[in-house]
């Protein structure tokens, strides 16, 4: 009898050995799963190690992109705060030539009115001081400009403005004082005129003795 054949009958007559045939070859195929998964492990760690190693070089690029972010953040900062400060000084300038001109506008658009007080637009001057020391004003380097006529050798005082609030007669009266001391002279008169007025600001003026001149009265 062959091996083959012998092997055969073992399986089908001998129990015993028929269970240990099966042991050996489910550990084989054991053995044989293992090698594959070890296999498998070796391929997942070096995907693993790569991949590492593809996230270093990345924190490393996102740090150097935050810092030329960084130096580019500062350097566009400062370009837009050197524009900033052009622009708010060509502002500036523009705000006071078309304060001037408005007032002007606004002193043309009541001329009826202000003629019928004795004022002549074209002897009207604007009056600008600057209180250096802050002796008249009690604020070093305040500018004091209003609107000023003197007719006769009386002193009249102007203040115009498109939107005319309670704030704005009391500055004028502060203005009075401060122009008093300056030219040392008294203010025969003062007016506020203005596009519109607040009812309140109307009623300080004429608490104040002001006289106002405008053209409508805001609740």
């Amino acid at each position: 009898m062959s091996v083959k054949e012998e092997f055969l009958r073992l399986l089908k007559e001998d129990e015993e050995f028929r269970l240990a045939a099966a042991g050996l070859l489910g550990y084989g195929e054991i053995i044989r799963r293992l090698d594959a998964n070890e296999n498998n492990v070796q391929e997942i760690l070096k995907e693993i190690r790569s991949l590492r190693q593809d996230f270093s070089k990345l924190s490393e690029e996102q740090v150097r992109l935050r810092q030329d972010f960084k130096s580019e953040f500062k350097l566009l900062r400062e370009d837009i705060d050197k524009l900033g400060n052009r622009f708010e000084v060509i502002l500036g300038r523009m705000g006071r030539r078309w304060g001037t001109d408005l007032e002007r506008m606004l002193l043309a658009t009541f001329k009826e009115a202000l003629e019928k007080e004795g004022i002549e637009l074209a002897k009207v001057q604007n009056f600008t001081y600057m209180d250096l020391d802050g002796s008249i004003t009690g604020h070093r380097g305040r500018r004091v400009q209003v609107d000023v006529l003197v007719t006769d050798g009386k002193l009249t005082v102007i203040e115009v403005k498109a939107f005319a609030e309670r704030e704005d007669v009391d500055h004028l009266s502060d203005v009075v004082g401060y122009v008093e001391k300056i030219l040392k002279k008294d203010v025969e008169k003062a007016y506020i005129v203005a596009v519109n007025i607040e009812r309140d600001a109307l009623d300080r003026a004429e608490e104040l003795g002001f006289k106002a001149i405008y053209g409508s009265v805001a609740s």
